[in-house]
């Protein structure tokens, strides 16, 4: 007697043989109906979802996971969709609705016009970011704009903005739905946390690694000082409170980042007798010293933060802002977002290191 097939399986009672024997025969038809029904259920969404052009579409994980397919079958599905013109897929970034994309043909610096003060972090920075720029074939073009024209919106599509110290082009950026690069702070909370990228500092653990230098180098100072930025300034408040969860401060706080505007809080400090301090910039630690000078008095230990130009001149130990690696960071973040100008916020934080000087 001939049997085909599984039915020899089944009439020597092999019942479980049989049945993988069947399986193995109707895994192709199976499958490929399944991945029909899934393709056709992918075509729907993106139908239905026709609106969110430029908008990120599935990932492929995420296709695996809801219609119960290898990721391999949905990277294939995705292809096809792709090939089809159904979806975009951008190298590094992941698949998206069609349309709404434009890639940018450059970066728009709005810098405040403190950074055309020779000397000073927004210049140092200014120079270091330029740099970096012309060096990965960037083209960038300069605004010193005091404020935004309405009408034309200060904002040319075509380029990403890169934004320091103007927080009302923070707000401006986030009322028109625009990404755009913040560096040496962090957006406000709320709408801008994501639309807005950051390169910042990571201001907490300098203010602390402060405090811990003070504690090695100077183990017998008991009446330490603060001299802190704007009490409304972030970078501020968060090396304060860093340097404090380590050591007790008097903290003294200046209305500005600089020289001229710090000196009575200044004099108020060196007044006190305080055998340490810590300053929240070079700029404060600069008017520090001046008063010093001026009083005739012993400058006492100092730790600074920043490592702008005027911590070299003056020899300053400081909390240093490595410059390389946040102007490396924000390079990265514009060359993506020349691809990408849809995906949520980019957020870098960015560790000091304490640079000792005699």
């Amino acid at each position: 007697m001939f049997f085909a097939g599984a039915d020899k399986y089944r009439y020597f009672g092999i019942d479980k043989l049989a049945k993988t024997f069947d399986m193995i025969l109707d895994v192709p038809r199976t499958r490929t109906e399944r991945v029909q029904v899934v393709k056709k259920k992918l075509l729907s969404i993106i139908q239905a979802e026709s609106s969110r052009s430029g908008q990120r579409f599935l990932a492929n994980r995420a296709i695996a996971k809801r219609f119960h397919i290898s990721y391999q079958t949905a990277d294939n599905l995705i292809r096809e969709l792709v090939q089809e013109g159904l979806l975009e897929r951008r190298p590094a970034s992941g698949t998206y609705y069609p349309g709404g994309h434009k890639q940018t043909s450059g970066v728009l610096l709005i810098f405040n016009a403190r950074a055309k003060r020779k000397t000073s972090f927004g210049s140092r920075l200014l120079e270091e970011l330029t740099s970096h720029l012309d060096r990965a074939g960037i083209p960038w073009r300069m605004s010193w704009t005091t404020s935004l024209n309405p009408r034309t919106e200060g904002l040319p599509k075509e380029r990403y903005p890169v934004i320091w110290e103007r927080l009302d082009v923070v707000d401006r950026a986030v009322q028109l739905g625009r990404h755009a690069l913040l560096l040496n702070y962090r957006p406000p909370p709320g709408l801008a946390s994501s639309l807005i990228d950051s390169v910042s500092v990571d201001d907490f653990s300098g203010g602390a690694g402060a405090a811990q230098y003070f504690k090695r180098q100077f183990p017998r100072a008991s009446r330490v000082a603060i001299l802190s930025g704007p009490a409304d300034d972030i970078r501020s408040t968060a090396r304060v409170n860093g340097f404090l969860s380590v050591m007790p401060a008097t903290v003294f706080v200046s209305p500005t980042w600089y020289y001229e505007g710090a000196i009575k809080i200044a004099d108020k400090v060196v007044a006190a007798g305080a055998d340490g301090i810590f300053c929240c910039a070079d700029r404060l630690a600069e008017a520090v010293v001046r008063s010093c000078i001026r009083k005739g008095v012993k400058r006492p230990p100092l730790v600074s933060f920043d490592d702008a130009p005027i911590a070299q001149w003056l020899n300053l130990t400081t909390m240093a802002i490595p410059w390389t690696e946040l102007v490396s960071a924000a390079v990265r973040v514009i060359k993506q977002r020349q691809f990408d100008n849809t995906s949520s916020a980019i957020a870098q934080l960015i560790s000091t290191k304490l640079i000792i000087r005699s």
